[in-house]
């Protein structure tokens, strides 16, 4: 067997190398044990046959003393006796090393002293014999003994020697003799070596791979722990809460109890990244999660599952009136600002609830519709929280599936443009179109763009099918200029999404070019608060439109954070009083005000105004009277398809 490192090479994973290391360490062991009853064995044996032989010569064949035949057949006994016992004791096995070892040294002096002088040189085959034993074995106490042992009975034949003609020996004799034993104990010595460096070599790898396991076992739950939880928080992450909330889910159902699953967000917490730093949204994270955890009980879970969603477990619920309580707890538990970076900072959650086993028997169902609750609740007003109910649930599905459905309608060709006169107020001529998109869906039949665009625009579908309804619409315009019908403008809206595709200033350019509509028959509607979120990237944008020659138009004026400074700045032509306010005509003092108010701005920037949703006549008095330029609404005309639009066209000739 080698031991130059190559049999526990890198190749063998460390479980395999400490099980190796382990089996020699106990083989180290077992040997010693084994040597100890081997030589118990073997020496009391000798000594048994000694003590008989004793009694013999010494008593029969040379008539020597009764008594002192006695006392040393019966001390070879008793040592021999020890020998045999101290095995079977149950004993460590060091402690019955020492013992053996002990027992053999005193074996070779009493036998050196007593029997010297009767066996003469034959004595040293005693020692020779216990040598042979102590050099082939994996401790040092029996050689050393046995050395200590052997240079005493040395000292104490020379001594004699001088002394007693029993004693008296050639010179040479004894040189040969202490060579001899030199020799014998250097051979003794270098073999036992041997022995003892392969202990000691098994003991130190065991020892040094055991420290090393420590650390991969260290490193083991360092990285368990990384896998079941939070980087930034410490919380429970996904994979934790999942088999957590799979372990409540059947002890709820063994026990016949309720559980809620809450879904957190921050609300936005994108602004405290952008205005504060990152390492701050870092910061509030952590606060957060130590404020949830201090203020929930011991045995509810708190996990953090990315960004700053965080999902608590409730179990035990007795009623829904605790779920009100709880949710109101943790609302009111963020209200306290966070003193982060020498600043208070403020921040507040939209909480959504689930209830097992009723919005779910799984992990996945209770997670998705606490979810759902959740942007009902942020929908809603901010800092509220929602309880997830059927209705609820039916109006996601059915959202999911016109989601797919709108993924197709475009191939299918399934959408509609439906166009709404704009008339002078001076006039009553027709000025304008307004380009409404309609969707011919195949099984629930017309769907206005109140249902489908802001599911279009949540998933980036507004993007073709506005680049579609600006074709259109420009397609459908030059027709009917190039076939004798006014020229007029057409109004199409544009999507704060649409902004943000960096393309749209050549998609609209290529589709002008393409059409080959003039470019002041084209208007482009963005709504106010479309303008307000993007600021200077929209304003960019519109600027280059302006140049064009396109006309701007800002629809819902005044139903956003109207900013007078900010209106100042945008390249606009025309603002569109909103339906919101037309309708409060003769019913609001407020909505006449605001409606006022809007017409005399706009005139006093340059800017036209053009009143949506006008129905009644005493709304289209008050407008005339107020100076607006333009109406629209269900008092002329209602959007109508390219057929009938053609028809009244025809007729304003």
């Amino acid at each position: 067997m080698k031991y130059n490192g190559n049999k526990y090479s890198n190749k063998r994973n460390i479980p395999s190398i400490i099980k190796a290391i382990q089996q020699e360490t106990a083989d180290s062991n077992m040997t010693i044990e084994f040597e100890n009853i081997m030589v118990s064995m073997f020496a009391s044996v000798l000594l048994f046959l000694a003590s008989i032989a004793n009694f013999v010569i010494r008593y029969i064949v040379q008539s020597q003393n009764l008594k002192v035949c006695l006392f040393n057949t019966l001390l070879f006994l008793f040592i021999g006796i020890a020998f045999e016992v101290v095995t079977r004791m149950g004993l460590r096995a060091n402690l019955v090393t020492l013992i053996i070892s002990g027992l053999s040294f005193s074996t070779l002096i009493y036998i050196t002293i007593a029997f010297y002088d009767v066996i003469g040189p034959a004595i040293w085959t005693v020692a020779f014999i216990q040598l042979l034993m102590a050099m082939i074995r994996i401790t040092k106490v029996m050689m050393y003994s046995l050395v200590l042992a052997i240079i005493m009975s040395n000292i104490y034949i020379l001594y004699h020697s001088l002394h007693s003609p029993f004693f008296h020996m050639g010179s040479v004799y004894y040189i040969v003799q202490i060579v001899l034993f030199m020799i014998v104990c250097i051979i003794s010595a270098v073999v036992h070596n041997v022995n003892a460096n392969r202990y000691h070599w098994v003991n130190k790898q065991y020892t040094e791979l055991m420290e090393k396991n420590k650390l991969i076992i260290s490193s083991k739950k360092q990285i368990k722990h990384l896998a079941y939880h939070d980087y930034l928080t410490g919380l429970p992450n996904r994979m934790a809460l999942s088999e957590k909330l799979n372990h409540s889910i059947l002890l709820s159902s063994n026990m016949k109890k309720m559980l809620v699953v809450m879904f957190l967000d921050l609300d936005d917490f994108k602004i405290v990244n952008d205005t504060m730093g990152h390492d701050i949204g870092d910061q509030l994270l952590i606060e957060v999660s130590k404020r949830l955890v201090n203020t929930l009980h011991k045995c509810d879970t708190v996990a953090r599952i990315g960004g700053d969603e965080f999902i608590i477990l409730v179990e035990d619920i007795k009623d829904m009136n605790y779920i009100d309580i709880i949710s109101k707890k943790i609302l009111n538990c963020l209200n306290e600002p966070f003193r982060l970076n020498n600043q208070d900072c403020f921040v507040t959650t939209s909480i959504g609830v689930a209830i097992y086993p009723n919005d779910g028997e799984n992990p996945e169902e209770l997670i998705k519709n606490a979810d759902i609750a959740m942007y009902k609740a942020k929908g809603k007003d901010k800092n509220q929280y929602e309880i997830c109910t059927p209705t609820l649930k039916m109006k996601i599905v059915e959202t999911v599936e016109m989601n797919n459905s709108l993924c197709q309608a475009l191939e299918r060709n399934e959408f509609e443009l439906y166009y709404q006169p704009q008339l002078s107020c001076n006039s009553n001529e027709i000025v304008g179109l307004e380009a409404l998109i309609r969707w011919n869906h195949p099984k629930l039949g017309m769907v206005y763009p109140l249902e489908f665009i802001p599911i279009a625009e949540q998933t980036n579908l507004i993007i073709s099918i506005g680049e579609w309804v600006l074709r259109t619409a420009c397609k459908q315009n030059k027709m009917w200029q190039d076939s004798g019908l006014p020229r007029i403008r057409i109004g199409v809206n544009v999507s704060a999404k649409q902004f943000q595709n960096s393309n749209l200033v050549k998609d609209v350019e290529g589709i002008i070019r393409e059409t080959g509509l003039d470019y002041k028959y084209l208007e482009l509607e963005i709504t106010e608060s479309a303008a307000m979120k993007g600021k200077d990237n929209i304003i960019k944008t519109l600027r280059v439109f302006k140049k064009m020659g396109i006309h701007i138009a800002i629809d819902d004026f005044g139903t956003e954070y109207s900013s007078l400074n900010y209106l100042r700045q945008l390249p606009a032509d025309s603002i569109k009083i909103p339906m919101t306010f037309i309708q409060g005509i003769g019913v609001n003092n407020k909505d006449e005000a605001i409606t006022k108010a809007i017409i005399i701005l706009a005139k006093n920037m340059g800017l036209s105004v053009i009143a949506e949703g006008v129905e009644k006549k005493n709304q289209l008095d008050f407008l005339n009277q107020g100076m607006c330029d333009e109406i629209q609404g269900f008092y002329y005309f209602k959007p109508m398809p390219v057929h009938e639009v053609e028809i009244l066209l025809k007729k304003s000739l």
